[in-house]
């Protein structure tokens, strides 16, 4: 495995920064913008955080270190803006509203989460912005999107989160149906919208900087370039309903409506105490099983007919758990862990964040980094990255802006935005190799030198209006190896991004998504779950047996024509195969190639068995999950498989973006593990700067109240959710609910005395909110302007009217399974249109066609090779 770069010798991270001249300016309040612009200043982005006068909402979220409260010391915004640079701005004055415009004017790219409906009085709208700086990437995050009928409703976390439809799974394998469903701990939301702001912005600029890449001033001047900006807008919203793994199809495949409520199909799968903690052990496979029955000394009970397989096991859980948990008491939490997994007993610790700290794993990995602070009192460490990169490095070197830093610098971007033609150009002291460019008489493919093999690329011609409807990595080919969800979500991003991406699988042993439900119609079929339809739309299927070296010899050669590899293999097995890193960087130098794993490809941890949910118990998630005074609690998702794979599409683009400056491919290491640390600050942040553990709030916020999920009049599922964040919206939730002398009640005079007294404002506002309709009650406090959301099950968002107005949802032709309803796209992009273009494919149905136009294979060639089983 090559080495991954983890020094921090400024000099030659510099050099490896692969966002260096790029300039950005982040507008808005809160997490959403700020994480996004947070990722590329990661890789050597300039940005200026445009903050208003007052400050933004997270110099007051803390934690604060011994508890005081310092606007310039909140953990969460030092961790979200160090090396930025910090200016005030009141955008409702026209003369700061004027020197945003400056500012803009020498920027590449504006990321903002101003609201839809407060982008009028600023002067923020998109077509606006565009018109006045049609060279400018503005990325517009918002919780619902720009247009549809929810638009322009209010929403904090709160609401975005129980609208994703993410909440109304949690607390996973609930047995109280009386209590609310459960928003997920600190701000995902925001964090998830900001992932994919992250990776569409870069890929907008990888476009840019390809599309002007090639300068002729006799045939390319400045004045006859159209303009290289465009428009992006990210709904929060369908960024998370696009990571419901199995629960939105269980809908539309099978009519099923999921719920919190209920147990596991299998089992066993539980959080059991230990000596000294709690362990989450997650056996669903026989062998698992066995293997655990023998650490156990193979009780007699465990031979009894009730347990006698996983469906077995998982009806009788109750049963199971009782007859297991003295034997768990027995042990150390560690010891145990370490004991299952050297089985291949798939175990992990449900950690708290002290743990995460102390952990020799993340250590070895030196995942953590000092957080440049001005108080040199204190001593803060945070997650570093959410990836490790050989030939990319990272910084952190200069502590968050006060506020309003830097507001009498004259100069904050060095000078007007630079010609987009000459931006690669401007790199080329920072390659160790002269990189070429193509001749403008062929294809540009500025990505890496041009060779033969290049010209089966028809789409890495110039962008121009004929290619409007091309995304962004149109003639980017992707070698997809990878299964299951953390893998594929990642492929499916890039696919929606405009790439080619090609699925390696194995009709000898399909893909598990393949085999399991929900099937369409509730009949079995490798081409009819829900599932693989989902996370492989957009893709091409070749079917290899790669168990056989001649296929494994056919997936090397396709290595020369393709961009990236993409592999999520338990790590080893890959280069075991024949097919790691360094083998295939000899058929292409500048290949790109990304391993995803749950622990990483280094570390104590790395060849332990690491599924999804595992993680959010080691992660720490779980402790902070659940209700407040209660066990700890699954999400109802495995949530750190998506955020991985969408933090794995941030790191591709910026390889290749890499790649375009210095003509180097690289191999990347990303890890669900610290993906997933990267998104929950303000839990080890509480343990970093004050050495205790998070409260778990369940639905309740640290400063806000009301803010909680309320009961609506229906049935189990039916709850509603409102969110005050502002005086303001205070009077107005009074004198909807009829109660208008609550302004007057010293019980509630200020946001402090309503959150010392939430108990009794909870129960006066579920009163209204029990006697209506959940979309009723919403619509009432929307006019009013309180942010207000039911809580949106896998049937509602089926049916949603909303997304359905707006495109998210889509609805191809698949060859098997006919119309279904599909999570889609939730970003869109104005100029580089990013779609899904085709359903997921059938079983291996591209295979003929991609060995003759990319191998030159003939159709007897072919033939034989399935006769041999190379083709499966």
């Amino acid at each position: 495995m090559p080495v991954l770069a983890e020094g921090r010798d400024a000099a030659e991270s510099m050099k490896r920064l692969p966002l260096n001249d790029v300039r950005v300016v982040e507008c808005g309040d809160g997490v959403a913008a700020a994480f996004a612009t947070k990722l590329m200043v990661l890789l050597g982005a300039q940005a200026i955080k445009v903050e208003p006068p007052e400050g933004d909402s997270t110099r007051l979220r803390g934690p604060f270190f011994d508890d005081f409260t310092d606007p310039e010391a909140s953990g969460l915004f030092l961790y979200l803006n160090a090396d930025k640079r910090g200016i005030t701005l009141d955008l409702r004055a026209a003369s700061d509203r004027a020197k945003l415009d400056e500012l803009l004017a020498a920027t590449d790219i504006l990321i903002h989460n101003i609201a839809p409906g407060e982008r009028s009085v600023l002067r923020m709208e998109s077509a606006a912005l565009h018109a006045a700086h049609p060279d400018l990437i503005v990325t517009g995050i918002s919780a619902y999107g720009d247009c549809g009928p929810r638009a322009g409703w209010r929403a904090y976390e709160l609401n975005m989160i129980h609208a994703g439809g993410v909440a109304a799974l949690a607390p996973l394998c609930s047995k109280r149906p009386d209590m609310p469903p459960l928003k997920l701990y600190g701000q995902q939301a925001e964090f998830q919208a900001a992932n994919h702001a992250a990776f569409a912005t870069l890929a907008a600029w990888f476009h840019r900087i390809r599309r002007n890449g090639v300068s002729s001033a006799a045939n390319d001047s400045t004045a006859n370039r159209s303009a290289t900006g465009q428009l992006i807008e990210v709904s929060a919203q369908e960024c998370l309903v696009g990571m419901l793994e199995l629960s939105f199809l269980f809908y539309t495949y099978m009519g099923v409506r999921t719920s919190r409520l209920g147990g596991r199909l299998l089992g066993p799968w539980k959080i059991f105490d230990c000596s000294n903690g709690k362990l989450l052990l997650a056996c669903v496979e026989e062998h698992q099983w066995q293997s655990l029955v023998r650490l156990m000394g193979e009780p007699e009970w465990a031979r009894e007919e009730i347990f006698k397989d996983r469906l077995s096991r998982g009806r009788n859980s109750d049963a199971l758990s009782l007859l297991m948990q003295d034997w768990f008491r027995q042990w150390d939490v560690t010891e145990l862990f370490h004991a299952c997994q050297e089985r291949r007993i798939p175990a992990a610790p449900v950690n708290r964040m002290a743990d995460i700290f102390t952990d020799r794993h993340l250590r070895e990995r030196s995942f953590f980094a000092p957080l440049p602070l001005r108080d040199s009192g204190h001593h803060l460490e945070v997650p570093s990255m959410p990836f490790k990169a050989s030939d990319m490095g990272w910084r952190l070197e200069r502590p968050a802006p006060r506020l309003g830093e830097h507001n009498n610098q004259t100069s904050l971007m060095g000078g007007g935005r630079k010609d987009p033609a000459t931006e690669l150009e401007a790199t080329r002291s920072l390659r160790s190799e002269p990189c070429p460019l193509p001749s403008p008489a062929g294809h540009s493919h500025l990505v890496s030198p041009a060779t033969e093999r290049d010209r089966d690329r028809p789409g890495l011609a110039r962008g121009n209006e004929e290619n409007r409807n091309d995304g962004p990595l149109k003639g980017i080919r992707v070698l997809d190896l990878s299964w299951v969800w953390q893998g594929p979500f990642c492929t499916l991003q890039l696919a929606h991004l405009g790439a080619e991406v090609l699925r390696i699988e194995s009709a000898k042993r399909p893909e598990i998504n393949r085999l399991i439900p929900p099937f369409a119609d509730g009949k079995a079929g490798v081409n009819r779950a829900g599932s693989f339809n989902q996370w492989n739309q957009g893709k091409r299927s070749i079917s290899l047996d790669l168990g056989n070296p001649a296929a494994v010899d056919i997936a090397r050669n396709l290595v020369p024509h393709c961009d990236l590899v993409v592999e999520n293999f338990a790590p080893g097995v890959i280069s075991r195969m024949g097919l790691g890193y360094e083998k295939l960087r000899e058929l292409k130098p500048d290949i790109v190639m990304l391993s995803l794993s749950g622990y990483g490809q280094t570390g104590q941890y790395s060849r332990y068995v690491s599924y999804g949910g595992l993680l959010g118990a080691q992660s720490g998630l779980f402790s902070v999950s659940g209700y407040a005074g209660g066990e700890p609690g699954e999400t109802g998702i495995t949530y750190g498989d998506p955020n991985s794979g969408a933090l794995a599409v941030f790191a591709a683009v910026a390889a290749l973006i890499h790649r375009a400056r210095t003509g180097r491919g690289q191999y990347i290491d990303v890890s669900l593990w610290e993906a997933l640390e990267m998104v929950m600050p303000e839990g080890w942040l509480e343990y970093a700067m004050n050495g205790r553990e998070p409260a778990v709030t369940a639905n309740r916020d640290r400063r806000m109240a009301p803010h909680n999920c309320y009961k609506s009049n229906g049935d189990v599922e039916e709850w509603i959710t409102i969110a005050v964040g502002n005086e303001a919206e205070w009077f107005a939730l009074c004198s909807v609910i009829g109660q208008s002398a609550l302004i007057h009640d010293a019980r509630f005079a200020t946001p402090a005395l309503r959150k010392q007294n939430e108990d009794q404002l909870d129960a006066i506002i579920t009163r209204w909110t029990s006697e209506r309709d959940r979309w009723e009650a919403a619509e009432l406090l929307q006019r009013a302007g309180v942010a207000a959301m039911p809580t949106l099950t896998n049937k509602d968002l089926a049916l949603d009217p909303h997304l359905r107005e707006r495109g998210f949802l889509v609805e191809l032709e698949h060859p098997e399974v006919g119309k279904r309803t599909h999570a889609g796209v939730p970003w869109t992009m104005s100029s580089t249109s990013c779609k899904v273009r085709r359903p997921a494919p059938i079983l291996g149905a591209d295979t003929d066609q991609v060995l003759m136009s990319l191998l030159g294979y003939s159709a007897e060639q072919i033939e034989s090779l399935r006769r041999d089983g190379v083709i499966n």
